[in-house]
Order: C-alpha cells, then structure tokens, then sequence
C-alpha cells in the first residue's frame, strides 16, 4: 500500500451535530494508514463545537484552522485547507455525509495503478435517517457527468456541469496547489476537476464509496432563489460566463475554449440556434435554455414555481 499522507480537508457550517458526529466517525475508521484532519469553521455566528473532534477523531491527528473574521464562502474555506494542506494527497469532506471505510484506501490505490492525478468515485444516495434512497447513483443515472470513464476529456463538459461532487474527489496536493487561486464563481470540486483534466489526468472508480447526503438544505438546485428570467441570468448564467473568464486567464489556449465560449455566450443571449448546436456540452442546460428564451417572462415565472415545487 502507498501510505504518503492524505490530508482530508473539512470545511464545516453550523453543522447538524448528528451528522457531523456520523461523518466523523466514517473518517476515524478509514483503513488508509496515514491520515490528517485539516478542518476549517466559516460560520462566524456560531462555531462548531471543537470538543467533537477530540472525541471522534482518535486514531489521527487533526487541526482546526483559525478562525477568519469575514465568511470566505465553501469556495474560500476549501481554497484555505488546500493552502494549509502538507500531505501528498488531498480528499475533500463535507460536514454531513458518510464515507465507507476503505474510501482512502481504495481511491489512492486505483490513482496508482491508473497513474491518475484526480480520482472520482461512485456515490449512493441517503436521506436524513440514513436510509440508502440509492444504492449507486453511476447505476441509475443516464447523465453524462455520472457515466464518464477514467482518462476521458471531460473538461469542456465539466465546465457547465459539475462533473463530481466534492466529498467525491481524491486528488494529489500538487495538482490542488495548481489550480489556485479557486474561481469565486463556481465550485470548489467543479474547479479542481476542470484545471486538473487540462493539466493532467483524471479517473472515475466505478465504486460507491460515499453516501451523499440529500436532506433539503444542501448547498445546492438549479432553480433554488429563481424567480424570474433575470434572477435566472444573473444568477446562474453570468456567474458561469466569469468562471469561464478565470478559466480563460488560466488556459488562455485550451484547445476547447472557443467552443466553451460560444456555448456561454448563446446562454447569455438567448441564442436558440447555437444552444441546440453545441447542445451536446450540456444537454439539460441547452433545453432549459431554449425554453427560457421561447417563453415569455411571465410565463417563465410560473414554470418557475410549478418546478420548485415537484421537486
């Protein structure tokens, strides 16, 4: 077994005290023989209770990070773990999931025999009792972004749709160090994902080594504080046109860039001709898109609604 060191980086919100104590746990009984515990509080108001990690964390050793005076956002709590981060390798944690044992172990593993720079695993899917709703998200899911394989060119899609979740990822610190600074207009692992597929290798282990906790209040949902086209546009599309600006600054000659340009500018303009020619970047997106710039903004507000509240 390869034991350099992985540090797992913790990035914690006035947690839910059960959940937290669960993923601590999980963390406490990985297989892998040489962990850190990196762990950062971004919620000013009301810190987490530092005992916890005492109690749970026993068979590693961990560090709290200071406290900043101003919230830096998850984006800006992880960009400081990584700064921290010592190790060799780099995983990822949220605040309320649940990792199988042999996560560690068996992602550094599969990053060695594939000789991989980023490893993306399966998930299973529980609800806020902790009753599995999905056993293996990659097994029931049809999307693009759950069924990629390892050594695919993925960047260009990742960039309009989050190829990986974060608690998912296990990356090597070097390849986490290059892609600072984070984009303060996407997500940490959205990020890290697409700098690491363009400067090197990434993989996708087809095990269900996480369960992903989905209980209403994750940080997440494309319509979530959408009310009308406008809140749609500046929300959603804009945010992705100034990631799409860092990432241009970063990889000014990426191979994919004009056709990552074109997609976002056609989002932005409503350009429904474009959007159904590159639709093959983001398929859900394009469709939505299409529909968003066909319906009137009445009419738009109500599908709105009527969407919010099936899902």
């Amino acid at each position: 077994m390869n034991n350099k060191q992985v540090d797992i980086l913790l990035s914690v919100y006035n947690p839910n005290e059960e959940y937290l104590i669960k993923q601590l746990i999980s963390l406490n009984n990985q297989t892998y023989p040489n962990l850190k515990l990196y762990i950062f509080d971004d919620c000013i108001k009301k810190r987490c209770n530092l005992d916890l990690f005492e109690k749970y964390i026993t068979n590693f050793s961990y560090e709290v990070l200071p406290y900043c005076e101003e919230n830096l956002n998850y984006m800006g709590a992880f960009e400081k773990l990584v700064q921290r981060s010592d190790g060799e390798y780099i995983a990822f944690c949220d605040q309320d999931d649940i990792w199988m044992d042999d996560k560690v172990e068996k992602c550094v593993a599969y990053m060695n025999e594939k000789n991989i720079d980023l490893v993306v695993t399966d998930k299973q899917i529980i609800d806020e009792n902790d009753n599995v709703t999905c056993s293996s998200v990659r097994k029931h899911s049809n999307k693009n972004y759950d069924n990629w394989n390892t050594y695919d060119d993925i960047t260009k899609y990742n960039i309009f749709v989050t190829y990986a979740v974060g608690m998912s990822i296990i990356m090597k610190a070097s390849f986490a160090k290059k892609s600072l600074p984070f984009s303060k207009y996407t997500g940490h692992d959205k990020w890290v994902l697409a700098c690491t597929s363009t400067e090197g290798k990434v993989g996708y282990l087809n095990l269900p080594l996480v369960q992903y906790r989905r209980h209403g209040k994750n940080v997440s949902g494309v319509l979530v504080g959408i009310e009308t086209k406008e809140d749609y546009i500046n929300q959603r599309i804009m945010p992705d046109l100034k990631m799409i600006e860092d990432f241009k600054q970063k990889y000014p000659n990426h191979k994919d860039l004009n056709e990552i340009e074109k997609f976002a500018n056609a989002r932005r303009t409503g350009n429904i001709k474009t959007l159904f020619k590159l639709r093959y970047l983001a398929p859900d997106i394009a469709k939505f898109d299409i529909v968003t710039a066909l319906l009137p903004k009445k009419l738009f507000s109500f599908m709105v609604k009527i969407a919010q509240k099936i899902s």
